[in-house]
């Protein structure tokens, strides 16, 4: 369940920057979301993928999303969306483990 200021997030894009890899997220309806992988160490990419998610509210503008991708992927995000913070876990199909903490920019377009 989404609180009103939280659809302020909706049908906008956010920039993630890890480091190692930065994205872009396109977050279009409370349950949809594409990601975009922009650049993989350092070197640019361009991989795509429509996910459903789940959003749940944890405190005004600070939310955990969640989705599987298409190759068995988990990924669960806290989105600070008032500070610009994002903290990653995937679980790959292999079953390892990797935590990430970048930062999140709203796009203006």
């Amino acid at each position: 369940m989404t609180t009103k200021k939280e659809m302020k997030i909706i049908g906008n894009q956010f920039l993630v920057d890890f480091g190692m890899a930065k994205a872009l997220l396109d977050i279009q309806s409370s349950n949809m979301l594409t990601f975009t992988i922009l650049e993989r160490d350092g070197e640019p990419v361009n991989v795509s993928e429509a996910v459903q998610i789940e959003i749940t509210a944890l405190r005004p503008l600070l939310s955990m999303v969640t989705w599987v991708e298409s190759d068995g992927k988990t990924v669960s995000q806290i989105h600070d969306y008032e500070n610009g913070i994002i903290h990653s876990n995937w679980t790959l199909p292999s079953g390892e483990f990797i935590h990430k903490t970048g930062t999140l920019k709203p796009v203006h377009t």
